[in-house]
């Protein structure tokens, strides 16, 4: 089975996309959370890639994709769902299934209610919903939006990762690993600090810009799978039952002992999935 990485330029950006399996027939499009990169998908993907060319992008900003030159315009959703449109013409993607985590899930639910309307054909949402309760929203906005911290050695940022995301299910020593050295870069100072652009949430100093997509949710009509980690504070009981009522037959998988989000990574959070797109 063929693996790598590739760079394409979308909107004069440099886009990195880990793409599985290319010569498969049917694609998937995994695309990660805020703060996250296409590598959270490595474990999912080499399953699905049994059957699926599987799509991983880095969104603008995250990983090894470039930073954006005007981040007031670009660090939105309506971009990337645009960089998503550019992506599927790259790779010449007709008909898909998606994937998205957090905020991969917002984007899906954008592009199966709009440009990818009767594209998609599945679409599995792991833990987010047309809304974010404030709360929640402001944590996030806080953790991404603040001073980026700085680590001495690869140890001590892995240990900050630890913190950070033990929440999203239990990893081996070999999984922080290469969730941590996947999840850093080092500054000019040669510290390790955060992958991410600090600017990738714009925020004025009055506002957390809000969200709400349940119009755009009521317009999905393919087959949906919710994934439900039971200790999220962005994805609430109250948020599955109204999805629920709207989209009586989506199937919703509930994580235990999981909070934001459900890290694709162990057979209880994958195995759903697999079933689901079967």
């Amino acid at each position: 089975m063929k693996t790598g990485s590739e760079f394409i330029t979308i909107n004069d950006r440099s886009i990195h996309v880990r793409v599985y399996n290319p010569e498969q027939k049917k694609t998937i499009v995994c695309w990660h959370a805020l703060a996250r990169n296409g590598s959270d998908f490595e474990t999912i993907a080499l399953l699905l890639s049994e059957k699926y060319r599987v799509i991983c992008p880095d969104t603008l900003g995250r990983g090894l994709s470039q930073w954006a030159k005007d981040p007031g315009k670009e660090y939105n959703y309506s971009n990337y769902a645009g960089i998503a449109m550019g992506i599927c013409e790259h790779f010449n993607v007709h008909k898909l299934d998606w994937l998205g985590t957090s905020m991969g899930g917002i984007i899906g639910i954008i592009l199966a209610s709009g440009q990818l309307k009767g594209r998609i054909q599945h679409l599995v949402i792991n833990d987010m919903g047309p809304e974010i309760p404030g709360d929640a929203l402001q944590r996030i906005v806080d953790y991404v939006s603040g001073v980026q911290p700085e680590f001495e050695t690869f140890v001590d940022y892995q240990d900050y990762l630890k913190e950070l995301y033990n929440i999203m299910g239990e990893r081996t020593n070999e999984q922080w690993f290469r969730m941590t050295s996947q999840s850093l870069r080092r500054k000019d100072n040669g510290r390790f600090t955060v992958h991410f652009d600090p600017d990738i949430i714009q925020v004025s100093d009055e506002t957390v810009p809000a969200i709400d997509l349940w119009g755009l949710f009521k317009q999905v009509d393919c087959p949906l799978m919710l994934l439900h980690g039971q200790l999220s504070d962005v994805l609430t009981r109250d948020i599955v039952t109204r999805m629920s009522a709207i989209h009586a037959g989506m199937k919703v998988i509930r994580i235990f002992d999981c909070g934001h989000a459900p890290g694709l990574h162990l057979d209880d959070h994958n195995n759903p999935i697999l079933d689901f797109l079967e």
